[in-house]
């Protein structure tokens, strides 16, 4: 995929919805390991995904339910497509057997793009914003024309909701939260996930990522504050695999009662497990 190439200052002044002073210090105060890491890891998200559309209604055909599903189907497909090239960066999960890399990837994408839509999330245009505004409407829309509770879009509208106000959309955090979950078997919560051929491997790299972002939140602020919100993204987790097994099952449904099933996006019918 072609990413345009930006310095890290470029990408750095983008992303000024963080506080960058605070960031800053927070690296400064981290080891050296870490703090290269960290910094080779949140340079490669803000260069992918700055990129990425932060509206998944920027692309909605939602003229009837079979268009809606297509072009829903390739937006999954282009942020899909992103994770990889950000995944394929990390040194640990290049080394990785090569079926393991393929399994993490088709059965944990999905709860990652839930994830990912609080660092994109905007009050005041968002789809996910519990107002009125366009992109809202056009989201609600897309549940009527499936005819899916409302229900369904409110949680994952709350989940949103949540991993805004515990991330803070911060880009560092949200960077190691998605690694973390990437590496994590199980995520899906799917009974037909294959056994990992190096599940020692996988455990490891998961345990690295989380020593660092746990190190990172010690920086911030102190021991206990670090811990409460240590729980917080364990606690949210959780309500991630929830939703996102919930989309996934209600977008299955939907993509096989569709006459046109060979037009969903590939990626989106693996990730959906439509075989």
């Amino acid at each position: 995929m072609d990413i345009e190439k930006k310095t890290e200052e470029e990408i750095l002044v983008e992303n000024s919805d963080f506080n960058e002073g605070q960031t800053d210090n927070c690296i400064r105060a981290l080891q050296v390991d870490d703090r290269s890491i960290i910094e080779n890891v949140h340079l490669s998200f803000l260069t992918i995904f700055n990129a990425s559309p932060s509206q998944v209604t920027d692309i909605l055909d939602l003229s009837d339910r079979t268009s809606a599903l297509i072009t829903y189907s390739q937006f999954v497909d282009n942020i899909a497509l992103r994770f990889i090239n950000f995944f394929r960066q990390i040194e640990q999960f290049e080394r990785l057997n090569v079926d393991d890399r393929l399994v993490l990837i088709k059965y944990n994408i999905f709860p990652l793009v839930m994830t990912l839509k609080c660092f994109h999330y905007n009050p005041a245009s968002d789809c996910c914003s519990p107002g009125t505004n366009d992109e809202a409407m056009k989201h609600r829309q897309f549940f009527l024309l499936c005819n899916q509770p409302m229900s369904l879009r409110d949680a994952l509208v709350n989940m949103v909701l949540s991993l805004v106000e515990v991330t803070k959309q911060d880009p560092i955090l949200i960077s190691l939260l998605l690694i973390i979950l990437i590496f994590s078997r199980g995520l899906s919560m799917s009974e037909n996930e294959p056994i990992l051929n190096d599940y020692l491997s996988v455990y490891q790299a998961q345990s690295f990522y989380t020593k660092i972002l746990w190190n990172y939140l010690l920086n911030q602020t102190n021991e206990t504050q670090a811990i409460q919100r240590w729980t917080q993204l364990i606690t949210m987790i959780f309500r991630i695999q929830s939703v996102a097994e919930q989309m996934r099952q209600f977008i299955h449904r939907q993509c096989l009662n569709t006459t046109s099933v060979d037009k969903i996006a590939p990626i989106m019918q693996s990730v959906m497990h439509i075989y």
